[in-house]
């Protein structure tokens, strides 16, 4: 959908990050909808801001928009000031993971997530609930199910 809208690389970047933001947003306030229905909207939203040209990316303020030589000094050190610093982007992302996924849980999932998320083991998890280890591999099995389903990429094994 992003592609067929825009063919600058940089501005689809933006536009799917917009996307994103607005697909999220309404399946949290309107939640059980087909895909579709998310879809269109998404759609939908993408044109508006489009047509609107509130971005900083949009044709219409294009001219405005700063650009810096590939053997400039300034764009050396801009491009250092965007180094991406894992501890803060990694703990904001899975701040959000965590509260997207516990949204979805029924309660006895979420606190095996929760205990999960503690480092505790199934075994040990087992013995808190009083419940079988099955039990708690089974939940966590369906954890990383809906986690992937989300958009979370498993870890390479």
């Amino acid at each position: 959908m992003v592609v067929t809208l825009e063919g600058n690389i940089h501005a689809r970047e933006d536009l799917l990050q917009e996307a994103l933001l607005y697909l999220w947003t309404r399946e949290r306030q309107h939640p059980m909808q087909r895909v579709s229905w998310y879809l269109r909207g998404v759609k939908f939203h993408l044109k508006d801001l489009k047509d609107s040209g509130r971005s900083l990316d949009s044709p219409k303020r294009r001219e405005a928009q700063a650009s810096f030589p590939d053997h400039c000094d300034e764009w050396d050190n801009w491009r250092d000031s965007l180094e991406f610093e894992e501890g803060f982007l990694s703990a904001v992302a899975a701040r959000d993971i965590f509260s997207v996924l516990v949204d979805r849980l029924r309660p006895s999932d979420q606190r095996i997530l929760c205990e999960l998320a503690g480092g505790q083991g199934v075994g040990d998890i087992a013995g808190k609930l009083e419940t079988s280890h099955q039990s708690v591999k089974r939940s966590r099995d369906w954890i990383a199910a809906l986690a992937v389903k989300l958009g979370v990429v498993p870890p390479a094994s």
